[in-house]
């Protein structure tokens, strides 16, 4: 009785032993800014946002800095101090014979929270004991944010594994899956395979939010075998063990890489791998989080204990829509195991894309977007950054404006150099001095800023506020800046112009940033990825999450198909090498990639043009060859990514085509382009990479065309005159000579007129 007690306490914590791992970061995986901080002034700061699972402990964690001075820091008053979660958890001091140095510093585990946790690096930088001026350029020190890291161990806290945690494992920060294993049964029907799995992987992909999640589907056979165990009579499977066995995740084809899997199929494809508790209660669309115990012999783990997550249904349209549910659901209000979805409302693609995006032509306050009020106090320089997005395919007209009213305050005693700067994009649009020795409040503040500066996709509105303090007018006196406030209200608003719906193909940079065409704003046409066979099914997967990380909402409009069929309406994606692509009439297309390729002389052409306008050498004309090369040879280590014209499509979609060597090596790229490194640097339409880093080539190849809505038909005009300036001229010139030729005519027939009465 003893034993088997003991045996199920140590089934019970295997799940937090096999989950406890130890990881190290650097300071750049957390913030978007330079590798190297710089730090100026007397006192500066820098705040690093460190996201936590929420269903993760923090074990041991351990900061390492590298950090380098000034020499004419004097000692003792120069300091860098380290604070976590607003708790000094280290003092380093400068020493102007030693300006290089690396400092370890323990950050204690009682200071980690669920969420953010701040990370504040700051500096008090003297190089005199007395009438120091703050502006002095010997005062900086750097920081090497990419070789100080943070080492941490951390395990899983969850003892229930109910679906409001489901968020805490697939999470954006530390203990968050970066991959997960999807199981089917292995006879899977299309319909589970190409079309519920994908809205599972969005599902996930879409709790990580801006993580990248790699998916990996496997299967399971119709019945189990049990495992042959050395030593072991045959008295030891006894219906007892045999039940035990069943009830552990035997399935899983190798060690679990991440605490959480899914099965995904009807209860009828499930049965094998679930308990009659579970097989009975599947009655309808249900999803279930479940703790799978280990199956433990004479202290020997023989299948590993687990979490998983269950998709089910009685029908594959019931599984569907448990995938759907999955999608959209709060976590949050789900503190149970499990539930059954009775009907859902508003499912549909063109009604969920347009979720979070402002809609042209109305008026939204920045409490709309999530933004509460702000206030700074005291002295320094401090920025605010106001995002929301836009329909991807949002186009107005060059004289159209986007109108933002303001409402914003500061105090009494700003001195001189307070001022606000606003920035659209990056932009600089709009600058004001706060120069009012008495403060000043605004309401409606209002700027009229030219709609060209906004775009499709996400939109950054930045207020960059500098607070100083007056001039005391004596020397080595200076006035502390503790009174400086300046608030920046949540009622400010933004008025949209109203807008078409038009966006020009092919480019890569809209399919990154807002993945257009797949996401469109006013509907959401059938899309497909296609691929030469199940072997390329995680890649589809993997591509498939990305696209709804970056469209922030499920796709259901997107559909895995096998086979390379590009006939089919809506944009496609085709996975493949250059074999399986030899199937695709590439004919028309300026790139073919396949067995033999063809590279345009404009994409070598671009090339020599980019080297000639980087040095600056004008004394050859951009050339312009209508051509190509045809060899034969294989793409090596690295993926190509190409964007056109679909030649097929009754509409004006767009083709897009990924292709490697292997379908080994293209799961390897993929999973390097949808890495946080290298998603954001896609452009033009022709991308080669063989790595996370850096791209091997971006080219604009093909011409350029445009894609709108029906409706929008004289928007779309406008949007293809101006990529296409010189026909402007060839029209104003035309205008001109048949408004000059009607004015002659008339004016010769008037003097005959006269002439004739005389």
């Amino acid at each position: 009785m003893i034993k088997k007690y003991l045996l199920f306490i140590v089934c019970l914590c295997m799940p937090f032993t096999l989950a406890a791992q130890t990881d190290t970061y650097r300071l750049t995986d957390f913030f978007g800014g330079e590798s190297t901080v710089r730090l100026l002034g007397k006192s500066a700061s820098i705040d690093i946002s460190i996201p936590l699972s929420s269903v993760t402990d923090v074990d041991s964690a351990l900061l390492t800095l590298e950090v380098v001075s000034s020499q004419a820091l004097i000692k003792k008053r120069s300091k860098l101090y380290v604070r976590f979660n607003n708790a000094t958890i280290g003092q380093i001091a400068f020493d102007p014979d030693r300006p290089s140095l690396v400092s370890e510093i323990a950050i204690p585990t009682s200071l980690w929270r669920a969420g953010f946790n701040s990370l504040t690096l700051a500096v008090s930088q003297h190089y005199a004991e007395q009438c120091v001026d703050g502006s002095a350029p010997e005062l900086w020190s750097e920081i090497n944010a990419y070789n100080s890291t943070l080492k941490i161990a951390t395990s899983v806290n969850e003892k229930r594994f109910t679906l409001d945690e489901l968020s805490g494992f697939f999470n954006p920060g530390i203990g968050g899956q970066r991959n997960v294993q999807l199981y089917t049964a292995r006879e899977a029907d299309e319909q589970i395979k190409y079309q519920t799995l994908p809205i599972v992987a969005q599902a996930l992909s879409l709790r990580n939010q801006y993580q990248p999640l790699i998916i990996e589907h496997d299967s399971f056979d119709d019945g189990y075998v049990l495992p042959q165990l050395e030593d072991t009579e045959n008295s030891f499977w006894n219906d007892q063990n045999v039940a035990r066995y069943e009830r552990a995740a035997w399935y899983l084809k190798a060690k679990q890489k991440q605490p959480v899997h899914i099965l995904v199929g009807t209860v009828d494809a499930l049965s094998p791998v679930l308990s009659d508790e579970v097989i009975n209660d599947i009655d309808g669309a249900f999803l279930k989080a479940q703790r799978t115990p280990a199956f433990v012999k004479d202290s020997k783990v023989i299948v590993p204990a687990s979490y998983r997550l269950i998709v089910s249904g009685t029908t594959q349209d019931e599984v569907l829509e448990a995938a759907k549910a999955l999608a959209v659901m709060d976590d949050a209000i789900n503190p149970i195991s499990q539930v059954t979805v009775l009907s859902q409302s508003q499912m549909q693609a063109e009604t969920l894309q347009r979720h979070r995006i402002l809609n042209p032509d109305n008026h939204y306050t920045f409490q709309d977007f999530g933004v509460a009020t702000t206030q700074f106090r005291d002295e320094g320089n401090f920025t605010k950054r106001v995002s929301f997005r836009l329909p991807a395919d949002f186009y107005v007209p060059e004289n159209a404006s986007v109108s933002l009213l303001l409402d914003f305050g500061y105090g009494a005693g700003f001195g001189p150099g307070s001022v606000m700067n606003v920035s659209v994009n990056d932009e600089l649009v709009h600058g004001l001095s706060l120069n009012n020795i008495n403060g000043q409040s605004y309401r409606d503040y209002q700027l009229r800023i030219p709609a060209r500066f906004f775009k499709g996709g996400t939109n950054n509105l930045d207020f960059a506020v500098t607070m100083r303090a007056p001039l005391a007018g004596v020397p080595c006196d200076d006035i502390p800046g503790s009174h400086l406030v300046f608030q920046l209200d949540d009622s400010s608003a933004i008025k949209l112009p109203d807008a078409g719906n038009v966006a020009v193909q092919p480019s890569l940079v809209l399919l990154s940033e807002t993945a257009y065409p797949f996401v469109r704003f006013k509907s959401a046409p059938t899309s497909t990825i296609a691929i030469p066979s199940d072997d390329y099914l995680d890649t589809a997967l993997t591509l498939s999450a990305k696209l709804a990380q970056v469209a922030q909402v499920p796709l259901l409009n997107v559909k895995i198909a096998t086979g390379n069929d590009i006939t089919t309406e809506g944009s496609v994606f085709v996975l493949g090498t250059p074999e399986s692509l030899t199937n695709i009439e590439q004919a028309e297309f300026s790139t073919a990639i396949e067995a033999t390729k063809r590279w345009s002389y404009r994409l070598q052409n671009n090339l020599y043009n980019r080297v000639r306008n980087l040095t600056d050498d004008q004394s050859f004309k951009e050339m312009r060859v209508d051509g190509h090369t045809v060899q034969e040879s294989d793409l090596g280590e690295q993926a190509v990514l190409t964007a056109q014209v679909n030649p097929v499509s009754s509409q004006t979609d767009t083709l897009f085509i990924i292709a490697a060597q292997t379908p080994e090596l293209l799961q390897a790229r993929v999973e390097d382009l949808v890495s946080l490194s290298m998603w954001g640097q896609m452009a033009g339409d022709f991308f080669a990479w063989k790595d996370g880093l850096s791209p091997s080539l971006i080219m604009q190849v093909s011409d350029k065309y445009e894609v709108g809505e029906a409706d929008d038909s004289w928007l779309h005009l406008r949007l293809w005159l101006s990529n296409n300036p010189w026909y402007w001229l060839i029209g104003f010139v035309f205008v001109v000579f048949v408004v000059s030729l009607l004015i002659y005519l008339l004016l010769k027939r008037r003097n005959k007129q006269v002439q004739d009465s005389w």
